[in-house]
């Protein structure tokens, strides 16, 4: 599966799923989404997936997802084969200009970062563009007090971290994690959070050791507990057993497979020592009840 495919999965899972695409458009590096149901759409879920700067939204079902330069085409055409949506003339509503409070960035990827991975000769749009999530990030400062004062009024939030391949659910193996694709996992988590009664719930998947650290030691004050399937990194990352214990959440550790009956090198779970359950062999479901858990845990 390429990176396109599968970022192209994220967005889709983030705005409500396929059949809640009703435009798909780009406009130098933006892509452009209406909605049919603009509710349906996690905001947060949508700028914390990968490649994203940040988003607009405009009017009343349109969104402009901010991508760096040499990304945003091949998410627009993975998007239009998943969809069958292709471009269309007009995706926006008439009155489609963007407020302050519209506006919402993704400070792990800043625009010093996507600046510092254009092309050394960037081309005017592209610099437009560059300029315009650097502005995007002006205005979130300007509303940083609405916007703490809005947090600090919402109910408790649940970050769902998973370590390497498991975006690779329904092609890696399906004997042993099953059929059911990352996108079903990222709407049954959360679908499973507001059952369980977290006001949000946020999913974050890498396949890099230091990206899943840094996803941990963010949560800190943020989420008041973590459902995490560290892949392989459960068997060999102390940094991360590390990371949770720093941050003192509940922690509930989730495997599809049932890693017991496994390989010997499966065996090893250092994640666990920072984990107040582990559930294993559920398939995805396992985050269902992980979910569940945890709220019980926290008494929502």
């Amino acid at each position: 599966m390429s990176k396109a495919l599968q970022i192209a999965q994220e967005v889709i899972a983030a705005v409500g799923g396929k059949e809640n695409v009703t435009a798909n458009e780009i406009c130098m590096t933006r892509l452009r989404i209406r909605t049919e149901d603009p509710t349906l759409v996690d905001a947060e879920q949508l700028t914390s997936t990968r490649g994203v700067l940040g988003i607009v939204q405009r009017g009343t079902k349109g969104i402009e997802v901010v991508f760096g330069p040499g990304k945003v085409e091949d998410v627009h055409d993975a998007i239009a084969g998943i969809t069958g949506i292709e471009s269309s003339d007009d995706p926006f509503d008439a009155d489609s200009a963007p407020s302050p409070m519209s506006v919402i960035v993704n400070e792990k990827q800043s625009p010093a970062a996507a600046q510092a991975s254009a092309p050394a000769e960037s081309s005017p749009a592209e610099k437009d563009d560059l300029a315009a999530v650097e502005s995007l990030i002006s205005l979130l400062d300007e509303t940083g007090a609405e916007k703490e004062a809005e947090a600090a009024g919402e109910g408790a939030a649940l970050l769902v971290i998973n370590g390497p391949n498991i975006n690779m659910l329904g092609i890696r193996e399906p004997g042993i994690y099953g059929t059911e694709g990352y996108a079903d996992l990222l709407q049954l988590c959360k679908d499973a959070a507001a059952e369980a009664g977290f006001a949000k719930c946020t999913c974050y998947q890498s396949n890099h050791e230091g990206d899943l650290v840094d996803a941990i030691q963010d949560a800190y004050g943020t989420y008041e507990g973590i459902v995490i399937n560290p892949g392989a990194y459960t068997h060999t990352s102390i940094a991360i057993l590390d990371a949770a214990k720093a941050v003192k959440l509940p922690i509930v550790e989730v495997h599809i497979s049932k890693v017991e009956e496994r390989e010997d090198f499966r065996q090893v779970s250092y994640i666990r020592q920072a984990c107040f359950e582990t559930i294993t062999g559920m398939g995805i479901q396992g985050y269902r009840k992980a979910i569940l858990d945890l709220a019980e845990k926290l008494d929502l």
